[in-house]
């Protein structure tokens, strides 16, 4: 009697099992081709979100002054984009609120790839130069313009790629002294595409000459091009370099960290106050502190790192539009200016202290305003 009983008692167990065997192999069978493809097709959309906020100190190397440790630091911020994302990304993004998905090409437009990644690297390069000489400006060291240009960028495929190199001092093109990035550009103008171009240059001491044989921009109205970015050389009295990560990350915006990390470290004291402090704006070598985009992933960025006061940069004003060559550059400095406050409002949301800055001596008095040791009045060059 037991025999029967335990067989009918068995039977829709093994029933329940096979059916979920069969569920779970039409499930396989039916997602892993869904979710393959959602990793292999990629749609029209990119998306933005946080990145790390990164100490700048230990990526600064100072030869020729007196080096400083501090407690705190200024934090550098960059956002993660990815182009041209695949379906499977899109859902993933569409479930995080911390991930921004936009519809479109997240480069400008025209503008390859290469062309990008050249200005990006530019952009850095010359956000360097503008930190040492503004830094070492304001603490009494002489910084002067010497001849020649300096290459900050260059561009794959271009006639300049393999041959010039970031770092280079280009000093003449076609036997005339270059003096700045103008002058280059209208030597250049003034060839033909096809038309060699010869340059003198100095690399890490050495002198040399090198031709580059020129070719179309391929815009709608084409010019020659060799394809370098290049900046305004100057003589430094302090050897200062910018090294590791940052090179890696590229952009402009962060010239203003760079610049209050620079004085940080020639000087005795804390510019923070002693705590880790979140820094965005670009700077040109006058001090004043360009906008830049996304501050509000930026300041997640901040936030996750556990910053509580954040530098950014203030919202340019639009003014009217008798200030602007066509009313659709108004227009485009309007919208900027909305998208940038709302943004600065979404910063405050998850950062204790944002403080809006337009010039590098606004950041020194909203560092001292919030605890930190004053700037000295001038570094004896050592």
């Amino acid at each position: 009697m037991d025999e029967p009983e335990n067989q009918e008692t068995s039977s829709p167990v093994r029933r329940r099992w096979h059916r979920t065997r069969v569920v779970g192999t039409i499930f396989l069978v039916v997602a892993v081709p869904i979710v393959w493809a959602g990793q292999l097709i990629h749609i029209d959309y990119y998306t933005e979100a946080p990145g790390e906020a990164v100490p700048v100190q230990p990526m600064v190397t100072i030869d020729g002054a007196t080096e400083y440790e501090a407690e705190g630091s200024f934090m550098l911020l960059y956002i993660r984009k990815r182009e041209r994302i695949s379906l499977l990304r899109y859902a993933q993004a569409w479930l995080d609120p911390d991930i921004d998905v936009k519809k479109g090409d997240y480069s400008k437009p025209g503008n390859s790839p290469a062309v990008i990644d050249a200005g990006s690297t530019s952009d850095m390069e010359q956000a360097g130069i503008a930190a040492r000489k503004l830094a070492l400006e304001l603490l009494g060291y002489e910084v002067t313009p010497v001849a020649g240009v300096v290459v900050t960028g260059v561009i794959e495929g271009r006639p300049a790629a393999g041959v010039l190199t970031v770092g280079d001092v280009l000093l003449e093109a076609d036997g005339k002294a270059l003096d700045s990035a103008r002058t280059l550009v209208s030597i250049i103008h003034s060839h033909d595409v096809g038309d060699e171009l010869e340059i003198k240059l100095d690399r890490d001491g050495e002198t040399e000459t090198v031709t580059l044989k020129m070719q179309s921009s391929g815009d709608p109205n084409p010019v020659p091009i060799i394809g370098v970015f290049t900046d305004v050389r100057y003589e430094f009295p302090v050897d200062i370099k910018f090294e590791g990560r940052i090179e890696a990350i590229g952009g402009p915006s962060a010239g203003l960290s760079m610049t209050l990390a620079l004085l940080d470290e020639l000087t005795e004291g804390e510019l923070t106050g002693g705590i880790d402090v979140a820094v965005t704006g670009t700077i040109d070598i006058l001090g004043n502190v360009g906008n830049v985009g996304r501050v509000d992933l930026k300041a997640k960025a901040a936030a996750n790192a556990g910053a509580t006061l954040m530098l950014v940069p203030k919202c340019r004003e639009a003014g009217t539009i008798d200030d602007y060559e066509s009313p659709e550059t108004y227009e485009l400095v309007r919208d900027f200016k909305k998208s940038c406050d709302a943004e600065v409002r979404r910063a405050r949301q998850v950062i204790d202290t944002v403080v809006e800055v337009a010039t590098l001596d606004e950041a020194l008095n909203a560092l001292a305003a919030h605890g930190g040791d004053p700037l000295p009045e001038q570094v004896s060059p050592q």
